[in-house]
């Protein structure tokens, strides 16, 4: 990590301020070193150029960590087409400029494709955060921008000060954790007055079809499988879902027949090959929570009073994004 992003970290247990102790450098670089609390005296180390800001996760917490941290280093490549993804999940905003010149939390980077992509659109500086061992990956693929650091880092625990970011993006989280409100109120407390919290999660709405036949087969069997083989089952579905998009959906949705079980989702997902519609299957499969949210839960999350200029959009058909702007004036 760049040295000019050391001062920016607080300590996640009590928004204590930290004080560095560098062990190796390299130029303006930080490779190994610790960060110290001057109010708690908790310690955390830097590894490898990474703060890490974990420690005792938990069972859950344990397992969701290391299931979606094998998947990245399975489909650890950014191309054009998860930039695609990533960016057709944040309409109606106008992300083309919306990011230029703005200080963003990433959380929940995963590989760092969203890091990358609000970098390439210009945005100031990007802090991506993720509670995987493998966040090195999003390191790694965001090594080229000066203006992109990562740390290691529990969502309900964010090692920055409150209200410090223009922007807060959490994509593909929040259907994932056990307190998706607890998430959402710590999330909320780093975007400053004014800025804007941006979230994109699963929908209950449209999802029949996952509802009924794919979670029970996640809860029932995925779930409790060595996550390997969950990758090597999920190679069959991403294989049919390939052919049937392909050659079932796209083709009646030529002759204007768009009234099949998650059309709009499934004929989007044409414009992918069937190694990142395999990637869909696999993250549909691995999780060991997953959460359809109601449009009205969503709306409950942002109706939170000092949020304002609330938008919510059915993403496909089958999952929701939503954001909304903090008020300029504090409540209470």
């Amino acid at each position: 990590m760049k040295k000019k992003f050391l001062s920016y970290y607080f300590c996640p247990e009590c928004k204590g301020e930290l004080v560095q102790t560098i062990y190796k450098e390299q130029e303006d670089k930080v490779e190994n070193g610790m960060f110290l609390c001057k109010s708690c005296q908790q310690e955390y180390p830097i590894v490898n150029g990474i703060p890490r800001f974990t420690g005792e996760l938990g069972q859950v917490k344990e397992h969701t960590a290391q299931s979606f941290g094998y998947k990245w280093e399975v489909f650890s490549q950014i191309d054009e087409r998860y930039k695609k993804n990533f960016l057709d999940e944040l309409r109606p905003l106008e992300y083309e400029s919306f990011f230029r010149g703005k200080r963003v939390l990433d959380a929940g980077t995963g590989m760092g494709i969203p890091s990358y992509c609000m970098a390439e659109l210009g945005a100031k500086e990007v802090f991506g955060i993720d509670i995987v061992d493998t966040i090195e990956i999003a390191h790694h693929n965001n090594k080229k921008f000066d203006q992109v650091t990562v740390a290691q880092a529990d969502i309900y625990k964010i090692p920055f000060p409150r209200e410090s970011f223009d922007v807060v993006v959490c994509v593909a989280v929040l259907q994932h954790l056990p307190d998706p409100q607890k998430a959402f109120e710590e999330l909320l407390s780093c975007v400053k007055p004014g800025g804007t919290l941006i979230i994109w999660v699963y929908g209950k709405e449209g999802n029949a079809f996952v509802e009924h036949l794919v979670e029970p087969f996640r809860k029932l069997i995925t779930r409790r499988l060595p996550v390997k083989a969950t990758l090597i089952l999920s190679y069959i579905p991403g294989i049919l879902f390939q052919l049937v998009a392909k050659f079932i959906y796209k083709p009646l949705n030529l002759l204007k027949i768009n009234w099949l079980p998650l059309n709009d989702y499934i004929v989007y997902r044409t414009s992918f090959d069937w190694k990142m519609n395999t990637h869909m299957v696999f993250d549909q499969l691995l999780a060991p929570l997953s959460y359809l949210f109601r449009r009205e839960e969503v709306e409950q999350l942002f109706s939170h009073p000092e949020i304002s200029e609330f938008v919510i959009r059915h993403h496909n058909k089958n999952s929701w994004t939503a954001y909304g702007t903090k008020n300029q004036n504090r409540i209470g």
